[in-house]
């Protein structure tokens, strides 16, 4: 097994690096980061990383847990798809507090052994109070076609065992969980899946051509507004969802496909996301400041997360997880 840093102390930072994993067997190439243990209030920024299962890698171990890390603008993606029965999830954190994950493109994590089901970024194991807040996630974008479930963003994700939670029963996954201001696409699933997830808070997401946001299990919670889903929003197995002011499309029109929230923007399969029409406002202030571009928020904000996507691409954007795209 291939691992590029083992990360066993704290306060280390990588930035500005290139990691490719070059391993015959896509079982191999496990990981360019595995933080564990006592390797508490790491830092990843501006790297250029591909061709890896779980490009960063987050557990515990000996009883400790490597809490407050940040990962911010950062590019995760594969070259091609993941031929192996091993997790594929970029960014893979199990029970660690405090994690901030910001500004990063996160793409082409498709998985075509075992259950052929992968994810962009999760965050599980009794773990508290992640920030996932202005990325990018496109779980297709240079490689697509391909069978599989791909889902974009998680708290909880498929679920942890014992051995790796934090407080040996992971009787919630993630608590305290917060989404903000993220752009999900092209995933054969959902977009968002709360999975044992309590207080959870999402805000200001777009998701588009995925089967969108699914709240699940009695120890979830959420409160979900603000968000512009092209898909519907559900809660199912005894979960409580508390979904206001949000633009989705109601399951009849899917069944039928129509795609209003798409046909908002220019061309949402080349991932032209300018507003072909008025873009969509809420009448009152958002619950963040800044917006996936990093521009600031209007007192009457546009759903989702971006006032304008054309921001994001221009070369002076302070979002590096969109600026990517050009």
């Amino acid at each position: 097994m291939v691992e590029g840093f083992h990360v066993q102390a704290p306060y280390w930072t990588f930035e500005n690096l290139t990691i490719i994993g070059v391993c015959e067997n896509d079982s191999a190439c496990e990981h360019a980061f595995h933080v564990v243990g006592a390797g508490a209030h790491f830092v990843a920024r501006n790297n250029t990383i591909m061709d890896f299962n779980a490009h960063l890698k987050v557990n515990g171990a000996g009883g400790r847990f490597p809490d407050h890390g940040r990962v911010e603008r950062n590019s995760l993606t594969n070259g091609r798809v993941r031929s192996t029965n091993n997790p594929v999830t970029p960014i893979d954190v199990v029970g660690a507090n405090d994690w901030s994950i910001t500004d990063n493109l996160i793409a082409d994590f498709i998985k075509s052994g075992g259950d052929e089901t992968s994810y962009g970024v999760f965050a599980k194991g009794a773990g508290e109070r992640t920030r996932i807040e202005r990325n990018v996630v496109l779980c297709e974008f240079l490689l697509s076609g391909h069978a599989g479930r791909r889902i974009g963003m998680s708290f909880g994700g498929g679920g942890t065992s014992s051995d790796a939670c934090r407080d040996g029963r992971c009787i919630v996954e993630q608590a305290g969980g917060v989404m903000t201001s993220n752009l999900v696409a092209y995933c054969s699933d959902q977009g968002v899946y709360l999975n044992k997830a309590a207080t959870s808070l999402l805000t200001h997401n777009t998701l588009i051509d995925t089967a969108g946001i699914t709240v699940r299990f009695p120890e979830s919670t959420a409160e979900v507004s603000g968000n512009l889903v092209d898909g519907v929003i559900v809660a199912r197995d005894g979960s409580l969802l508390r979904a206001e002011d949000n633009i989705v499309t109601a399951n009849a029109w899917l069944y039928l496909g129509l795609h209003p929230v798409r046909r908002l923007m220019a061309n949402w399969a080349l991932l032209d996301l300018a507003w072909q029409t008025e873009a969509p406002r809420r009448s009152h202030t958002a619950d963040t400041d800044h917006d996936l571009c990093g521009t600031s928020r209007s007192s009457t904000p546009t759903y989702g997360a971006f006032e304008d996507f054309v921001r994001c691409t221009d070369r002076q954007a302070p979002s590096p997880a969109a600026t990517r795209l050009r």
